[in-house]
């Protein structure tokens, strides 16, 4: 038994190393799949799982690859595509394959293939790995840092000719039976149109495009091509440190479009959000443009957020690269009743001594007012373009918009959204907000910066990342200034820096219902994005676990059991990593290994089950691959639960802890605090008072009947409460606690 164990083991080392003995499939035979399995949705090749062999003639350069990666050592996770060495390289179906760069070595680290960003178009490899496919796009993971091999070189590959519809139809919905043999190959559309340009994650766009017969495809940014002047580079031998793409305007006309095939499987294959086939260009010659509308660019308005007596200075540059500008026109209106194509408009104007900058003025308004706008501009062939970008065919163009704030910006002026994809109207702007901390990074907390509008209520929170973001409490007010970003559909705010402003203030959850499947249809809760949120049954029936594991982490709440998407919220919790941000203080997990994995839990995991049911919910909104999820901050987010937690006091901030000064000249005071059994309040007689809890209970209230009053609180728990003091204008927010 030893001798045959022995046997086992020399084998298991020689598969590791460098001679592997593993017979050669051409990239056609591992890519095919039947005609038949393709009409009945199957694209699964036959070799998916076996450990392959095969050669292969280098398509894309190594040094293009742009696709961040937090869990690839160096943040840069390279892929390449080769095709098979038939015909010297010849397109053809079933013919290319993709090869995922990174291995895993025997520290369990993912490191990137020696020498891949070296690889040339042309330059003959060898490849040994695991047949392997994501998102339906099959390609090769590497088995270790020897998969790869270059042996030789050949001629470049060249396109294959081919047609939008022979990959997606109309809706871009992947077309298995034509479309799949093209899948990881390098193609050539001819005389296709811009008809949509679609922005994402701060700095990255992608675009569609369709063909004569409304075919539609995604022309996606894999590759440095498209990549924007304001991506910073992640592959180190990158052959410049910032992109260069210039976005298209929709009506942009390609004589040529070239590029590789990925699949992100739809339609039949049931992933209704995904792609399909998409495009991703890798080099600038790829796109060859025949005429192009207007383009606009370096876009300003002046002032960002205007006050009741401020005009607003309209400002662009706009050019035509195969023609000339005919005309501009701005138009707006504080009319929420009217659709854009109704706006009155105004002629703009050139900039004197300027030959593309154009300005026009938005006349003042009164506090409050929302105003909506845009810009379109046609040049001397009648080819129009807009401001913001507006689908070709779309009946109404889209907006811009601000709201007239006499005293600054709100957060939910940031995160209120036109936008079919939520996206700020102030995304990749600097601004200045205020706003109360909901959830901090201090222990016993969510572990994240969040702070919204003082009394809540839908657009009104946002999550906080960036520098100095430490040093903050619940229910502190702050100022913040920083950068609006988009983080794969999640608003936030990267801070530049962030101070208290010296208030107190209790943080106010949004009522939400989680088994209302109207109120959440067609991302409708995307006005509570970032926001302290509290999931209630507004009959007050109780809300149960019904669904125990959701995957990744997730559980469903509603007040039925079994409901489905519409009729329940998704909870997250025990989880953070690079894509998960969610409590560690949170003990109800979908499952006990979350302890240790993804960051260590500060309190004993306990695995949901459909027996426990609660009250009501708090917690942070969040979004996050098409779905959005309540963060509970800790265990006392869970209101009622029948089953016992371990709660642990929060540290709460100082502001309007220490004990009064009884004779100093304030108008009120408490003291002692923290209190026990009694607590004097000090203030003009008749002065309101209001005791209220954490989940914002109204606890004890009443009027002083005297200069100084003492009250009872022997029978409040321990914890933490705010004291609301007023008299005439004069009010006062104590934070005190109950410590026995």
């Amino acid at each position: 038994m030893k001798q045959l164990l022995s046997i086992i083991s020399i084998a298991l080392i020689s598969f590791g190393g460098k001679s592997q003995n593993i017979s050669y499939t051409s990239i056609s035979d591992l890519q095919y799949v039947s005609p038949t399995d393709l009409a009945n949705c199957n694209d699964t090749s036959s070799y998916y799982g076996d450990t392959v062999m095969t050669y292969g003639i280098v398509v894309v350069p190594g040094d293009v690859s742009e696709v961040a990666s937090g869990s690839v050592q160096g943040g840069h996770r390279p892929f390449i595509f080769i095709v098979d060495t038939v015909g010297n390289g010849a397109p053809g179906p079933f013919r290319g394959i993709e090869i995922m760069g990174v291995y895993t070595n025997n520290q369990g680290q993912l490191l990137p293939l020696p020498n891949i960003e070296y690889l040339l178009p042309g330059d003959l490899i060898k490849f040994t790995g695991t047949l392997s496919d994501y998102n339906n796009g099959t390609q090769i993971e590497a088995l270790n840092g020897n998969s790869l091999q270059v042996i030789g070189s050949r001629p470049t590959p060249s396109p294959a000719q081919i047609s939008i519809g022979d990959l997606n139809d109309g809706l871009r919905v992947n077309i298995l039976t034509t479309g799949e043999q093209w899948e990881n190959s390098f193609v050539e559309f001819n005389n296709v149109t811009v008809t949509e340009v679609i922005p994402f994650s701060g700095n990255r766009v992608s675009f569609n495009c369709v063909d004569g017969n409304g075919n539609k495809i995604n022309v996606s940014d894999r590759f440095l091509a498209q990549k924007t002047p304001s991506w910073q580079t992640v592959n180190p031998y990158s052959p410049q440190t910032t992109g260069s793409f210039l976005t298209p305007v929709p009506g942009t006309f390609y004589s040529s479009l070239k590029g590789m095939v990925r699949h992100d499987g739809n339609g039949c294959l049931l992933n209704s959000g995904s792609r399909g086939y998409e495009l991703n260009p890798f080099d600038s010659s790829h796109y060859q443009i025949a005429y192009a509308p207007p383009y606009i660019s370096n876009f300003e308005r002046d002032p960002l957020v205007p006050t009741p007596n401020q005009s607003v200075d309209i400002i662009c540059s706009i050019t035509d690269f195969d023609g000339t500008v005919d005309s501009v026109f701005l138009y707006f209106s504080s009319d929420t009743t009217i659709s854009s194509s109704q706006f009155p408009k105004i002629s703009m104007t050139l900039t004197a001594g300027s030959t593309d900058e154009y300005e026009a003025i938005i006349p003042n308004y009164s506090n409050g007012t929302f105003v909506r706008y845009y810009i379109k501009a046609v040049d001397n062939e009648s080819n129009v373009s807009f401001y913001p970008t507006t689908p070709v065919g779309q009946a109404e163009p889209n907006v811009d918009y601000y709201t007239v704030r006499q005293d600054g910006l709100l957060i939910q002026d940031l995160q209120y959204s036109l936008a079919s994809n939520g996206n700020s109207p102030y995304a990749g702007m600097n601004v200045n907000v205020k706003g109360i901390v909901t959830a901090s990074t201090k222990q016993h907390d969510l572990g994240f910066l969040y702070i919204q509008d003082q009394g809540g209520g839908p657009w009104s929170g946002i999550w906080c990342v960036g520098s100095g973001i430490t040093q903050f409490f619940r229910n502190e007010e702050v100022q913040v200034s920083g950068t609006i970003e988009e983080y794969y559909g999640m608003t936030r705010l990267n801070v530049s820096s962030i101070n208290k402003t010296g208030q107190l203030q209790q943080a106010v959850p949004t009522i939400v219902n989680p088994s209302d499947s109207i109120s959440k249809y067609g991302f409708a809760w995307e006005r509570y994005e970032g926001c302290l949120v509290r999931m209630e049954d507004p009959n007050a029936q109780d809300l149960l676990i019904s669904q125990t594991n959701l995957g990744f982490g997730d559980y469903g709440i509603s007040n039925t059991q079994n409901a489905g998407y519409w009729n329940r919220a998704i909870v997250s919790a025990g989880r953070q990593s690079a894509t998960s941000f969610s409590s560690l203080f949170v003990q109800l997990v979908t499952e006990l290994r979350y302890d240790s994995i993804d960051g260590q839990m500060e309190v004993n995991p306990i695995a949901v089950s459909d027996t426990m049911k609660m009250t009501a919910l708090d917690g942070i909104m969040f979004y996050a691959f098409g779905n959005y999820r309540v963060l509970p901050r800790n265990n006392d987010d869970f209101i009622g639960i029948n089953i016992p937690l371990d709660t642990t006091a929060l540290p709460v901030s100082s502001i309007g802890f220490i004990e009064s000064d009884r004779n100093s000249n304030s108008l009120f005071s408490v003291y002692p605090n923290p209190a026990q059994n009694n607590m004097t309040l000090k203030g003009p007689k008749n002065s309101s008072y209001m005791l209220i809890d954490v989940l914002g209970r109204n606890i004890l209230s009443g009027k002083l009947n005297n200069h100084v009053q003492e009250i009872s609180v022997e029978y409040l728990s321990n914890g933490t409460y705010f004291l609301h003091i007023n008299f005439e204008s004069d009010k006062q927010i104590y934070q005190v606690i109950i410590s026995r």
